[in-house]
């Protein structure tokens, strides 16, 4: 049960990341990367769809890869804000192989 708060509240984290980027672009009166912003809906998107019960572990996993390459796109800037995201679909998807495999979780 506490695995799929994590990964909710990870996909709220990215959601709530992706609008201090739209902001941050703007008040820069510039236009928004649309590559960027699909990355981020897709990464969000792949955690909303982990939430629940049955979690694939490879949607986590594909999860934490594209919110780590736009936190590595965005470093400069905003980007450092994702790794708390990053690091629970990465704890998650981890903890979710141990459950696959008959292990109990530590």
């Amino acid at each position: 049960m506490r695995s799929r708060w994590l990964v909710i509240g990870a996909a709220v984290w990215t959601a709530g990341y992706g609008g201090v980027y739209l902001a941050v672009v703007r008040a820069q009166e510039s236009a928004p990367a649309w590559w960027y912003v699909a990355l981020l809906a897709v990464g969000a998107g792949s955690l909303v769809f982990a939430s629940d019960g049955r979690r694939p572990r490879s949607i986590l996993i594909v999860a934490a890869a594209l919110l780590a390459v736009a936190a590595l796109a965005g470093v400069l800037s905003t980007g450092m804000l994702l790794v708390p995201a990053v690091v629970a679909a990465a704890v998650v998807a981890g903890a979710s192989g141990r459950l696959q495999s008959g292990q109990p979780a530590r």
